[in-house]
């Protein structure tokens, strides 16, 4: 099974390199900015945390 964890470090390192804030991705996602750092610390798990994860990848051409 492939893991999120090469998504999430890639997600990660594009909101810091733009300064792109979890509030400014909870606007653009519409989960909560709590929610959404919780995906990308790997602490909220499934098929929602993996849907937001190659969401984000793929708005912000990862």
């Amino acid at each position: 099974m492939i893991g999120t964890e090469p998504g999430r470090e890639a997600v990660k390192k594009y909101m810091k390199e733009n300064h792109i804030t979890y509030r400014m991705a909870g606007v653009l996602f519409g989960p909560s900015a709590s929610w959404i750092q919780q995906v990308l610390n790997g602490k909220a798990k499934g098929p929602e945390a993996t849907k937001l994860i190659i969401s984000m990848i793929n708005e912000f051409g990862i």
